[in-house]
């Protein structure tokens, strides 16, 4: 990495010099660039590999910190009202956000459950409170204990929120409902579906890079000024190679993910090895007016082909089916291109690595499908759902592509490029 010097003042760490510099690294391919005024409603972006560098919006700490109110009062909403509902026969059965979670712990699905309970209500609200904390401290020009800690929490815990894609799981349920009963959409549905936008608003106004820079301008830590630097991850400073931590974030600093390689691999195998009972085996079976059908992923698709809701069944095999083996097959030939050197466009490759990185998570729509039904559909002798051994291993396929994403290193592939 390219040294950049700047006039050297006492750290707040004893034996380590701090000074600010005006530069901008890029967590895709680690090159440097000086740092320049962003205007409002703009973005930087990196010349090689297209990363976003930094985004800048107008007033954003005043619309964040409203934004994030109005999350606060959604979510109490959502998880205090009924959240949807199900008509049969003059039966009906009303259901909140968690009872889906509730009903896998009655039939002991207890990693499944613990899964759907982390993603779509332990982590927003861990979000929506970290963000209470960050954003109300710098509005009030406060540094409390641990707001570091809270800010690292906040940006690496976002990718495993999935609220958006468990309301899109509630529509495709409606529809497979459509035979059975009707539904009746709660106060907490629509409540969740503003939580989603307002979130979503929140990240885009949020200004990263002013809030670390807030915390402790500072951003160059060395303890020899001969030290090579490597970007911290977290907080964006240039820390030199013989400390272990950032003095900002306190956050671990390597030039390179450990074993990104071989962690990678090893996540992508047994994916690869879970994926094959995910798909051949029935994830759910159901029980009509006492005629039992199990189903596998691709015959609830098939039946959504057959009932004419073709939006909607093109939605379940590309997030259930397509996505997961591709996932796999481009992660393996990223991994391949790493190991071979220069082959192809790292520029173009790192584009891929980020596309699989964002849509992966969208697999998990037929485990929250299949979450909603059997938290919904229990009406005796007239219909009852029960989750299959497959939607556990399905699951698992989700979780360890997206733990191989993560733990695959996209500056590997520049290395490789370079290096030849």
């Amino acid at each position: 990495m390219k040294e950049y010097l700047a006039v050297a003042r006492p750290s707040r760490t004893p034996g380590i010099s701090a000074n600010h510099v005006d530069v901008i690294v890029c967590h895709g391919c680690d090159h440097c660039f000086d740092s320049v005024h962003c205007k409002p409603g703009h973005q930087l972006n990196c010349t090689f590999c297209g990363t976003v560098l930094q985004a800048c919006h107008d007033n954003w700490l005043s619309r964040a910190a409203a934004f994030t109110v109005a999350g606060l009062v959604l979510f109490i909403i959502t998880v205090s009202f009924p959240f949807i509902g199900l008509e049969a026969a003059g039966l009906q059965h009303l259901s909140s956000l968690l009872s889906g979670v509730l009903a896998l712990l009655d039939r002991d699905q207890f990693i499944l459950a613990s899964l759907v309970f982390v993603t779509i209500f332990l982590l927003p609200l861990v979000e929506l409170l970290s963000l209470s904390y960050v954003i109300f401290a710098r509005c009030f020009n406060v540094k409390p204990v641990g707001l570091s800690m809270v800010m690292q929490l906040l940006f690496i815990t976002r990718p495993w929120n999935m609220m958006e894609i468990f309301f899109i799981s509630v529509l495709i349920t409606t529809i497979k409902l459509g035979d059975i009963a009707s539904l009746v959409p709660g106060t907490g549905l629509y409540a969740f579906a503003a939580l989603i936008l307002v979130l979503i608003y929140t990240h885009m106004h949020l200004d990263r890079h002013e809030l670390w820079q807030w915390l402790q301008y500072e951003n160059r830590f060395v303890a020899k000024e001969r030290d090579e630097l490597a970007a911290c991850h977290c907080c964006d400073a240039l820390v030199g190679e013989s400390l272990s931590r950032c003095p900002r974030c306190h956050s671990k600093v390597r030039r390179r993910i450990p074993d990104s390689f071989q962690h990678t691999l090893a996540l992508l195998l047994a994916a690869t090895v879970l994926y094959f009972p995910a798909n051949l085996l029935p994830i759910m079976t159901t029980v009509q007016l006492g005629v039992e059908r199990s189903d596998t992923i691709l015959s609830g698709v098939i039946h959504l082909f057959e009932s004419g809701n073709f939006g909607i069944a093109t939605i379940v095999f590309v997030a259930s089916i397509v996505v997961p083996i591709a996932k796999i097959i481009t992660l393996s030939y990223l991994l391949w291109a790493i190991r071979k050197g220069e082959q192809g466009n790292p520029k173009r490759q790192t584009f891929v690595y980020r596309v699989t990185e964002f849509v992966g998570r969208w697999s998990m729509i037929d485990v929250f499908v299949v979450t909603l039904l059997v938290a919904m559909v229990q009406f005796g002798l007239l219909a009852n759902v029960e989750p299959n051994g497959a939607i556990v291993c399905f699951a698992g396929v989700v979780v360890l592509t997206m733990l191989a994403a993560e733990t695959f290193d996209p500056r590997l592939l520049w290395d490789a490029h370079n290096d030849k």
